[in-house]
């Protein structure tokens, strides 16, 4: 793909799923009619919203944004925002697939300077950018951190040490080539979180990512985000940690990944057990103390095996592809 003088430019998809954000949801549409790129679709894809967001967008579409796309699963169901980017996706007629989550926003000129990159690169698939925190400020360092932390120049997601540990993607940041996005089965059941993980997980397979180091992405956190629920509880994130190897583990096609996700799974488990095994109760109720079976034990060191090999073998990381 090239972009110059009498090139026409690509048409774009941008997909929002939305559950229950009627705060949000107009500010994060508006931010997309804002870039300058055309043409542009909008296609946001209700998913059983019970605030008044499924009202709230029949009323932008016959108003402000006539051209809004808005969808909804049979019956208005509760699908999850995975199932609801794939209902979305299989409406997107765009070359290029944006993704952006219901309360977060794109900053002027995002879409044409990603366009502009992977025009450079045709080997990247995807292009993510840097974010800038919205909302509650008072944990801004910790999220730009995370987010802004990524390769100078096209990388293997899988290359990176700790990709099946940390995920340094912002979802609402991503642009990708609709070709690749259609040719893997990332759309699955997701019931804690971590539904664009697998996706970026099984993207690696298709080719190279690219970072913008610029914050073209509001991420916006408030008290009801995913991320302020995992903050909170560690178990809950373990189980979702879970939940996304296993996902990934069914699907992912090279055999050498998916024993590192297998590994990577049994030390999870290794750390759900750790934390089960802290006994809050027990010095203040006088509980007895827990006693650790065999079969314990021998999970915990699997779980320690597997954290090393999966660190250790070049050959199972998958090594480092140069640029």
């Amino acid at each position: 793909m090239t972009i110059g003088p009498g090139t026409a430019p690509p048409l774009v998809s941008v997909i929002i799923p939305c559950f229950n954000a009627i705060h949000f949801i107009r500010e994060t549409i508006a931010s997309v009619y804002a870039q300058g790129h055309r043409p542009l679709e909008v296609i946001v894809v209700d998913d059983g919203s019970t605030d008044g967001s499924w009202e709230l967008l029949q009323r932008l579409q016959a108003g402000e944004f006539p051209d809004l796309v808005v969808l909804c699963h049979p019956g208005r169901e509760n699908r999850g925002e995975t199932i609801a980017r794939a209902l979305a996706l299989g409406r997107a007629s765009g070359e290029f697939i944006a993704v952006l989550d219901a309360d977060d926003l794109f900053r002027p000129g995002k879409l044409d300077r990603q366009l502009q990159a992977l025009a450079r690169h045709p080997d990247v698939v995807l292009c993510h950018t840097a974010v800038e925190v919205v909302g509650d400020l008072s944990r801004a360092s910790f999220f730009q951190s995370h987010f802004n932390n990524n390769p100078d120049g096209p990388y293997r997601f899988s290359a990176l040490p700790e990709y099946l540990i940390k995920n340094r993607i912002c979802n609402s940041s991503v642009l990708v080539r609709a070709e690749a996005l259609r040719s893997i089965s990332w759309a699955t059941t997701i019931v804690l979180g971590f539904g664009d993980w697998p996706c970026w997980s099984l993207l690696d397979q298709r080719g190279r990512f690219l970072y913008l180091d610029q914050p073209l992405t509001g991420y916006r956190v408030h008290p009801d985000s995913k991320t302020t629920a995992f903050a909170r509880h560690k178990l809950r994130r373990l189980f979702a940690l879970l939940e996304f190897k296993l996902a990934l583990l069914a699907r992912v096609e090279q055999p050498v990944l998916a024993a590192r996700v297998l590994l990577s799974l049994c030390e999870t488990l290794r750390l759900m057990v750790v934390e089960y095994l802290w006994d809050p109760a027990g010095h203040v109720y006088g509980n007895p103390p827990i006693r650790i079976n065999p079969v314990v034990r021998l999970l915990l060191l699997i779980g320690k095996v597997a954290r090393w090999a999966g660190r250790g073998p070049r050959g199972l990381r998958g090594g480092r592809t140069s640029p």
